[in-house]
C-alpha cells in the first residue's frame, strides 16, 4: 500500500513540475517577444531560464526514479 502511495506522490510531483516548467516557459516567451529589455527584465529573463532548467533537472530525476521503481 505504501508503495502505491509513493508512486502516487511522485506522479503528483511530476505533474506539478510539468506545470511549473510550462509556466516558466510562458514567462520566458513573453519576455522574448519584447524587442528591447530593460536591465531588470534581462536579469529576470536569466533568472527564469535558470529556474526552468532547475525544474527540468528535478523533473528528469523524478521520472528516472519513477521508472526505476517500476
Amino acid at each position: 500500500m505504501e508503495k502505491m502511495s509513493r508512486k502516487f506522490d511522485r506522479h503528483v510531483q511530476i505533474e506539478r513540475l510539468e506545470k511549473r516548467h510550462w509556466a516558466l516557459e510562458q514567462q520566458i516567451l513573453e519576455l522574448d517577444r519584447q524587442r528591447f529589455l530593460s536591465t531588470t527584465e534581462a536579469l529576470a529573463l536569466q533568472a527564469l531560464k535558470r529556474r526552468k532548467l532547475a525544474t527540468k533537472d528535478e523533473l528528469a530525476s523524478l521520472v528516472a526514479m519513477s521508472r526505476a521503481a517500476e
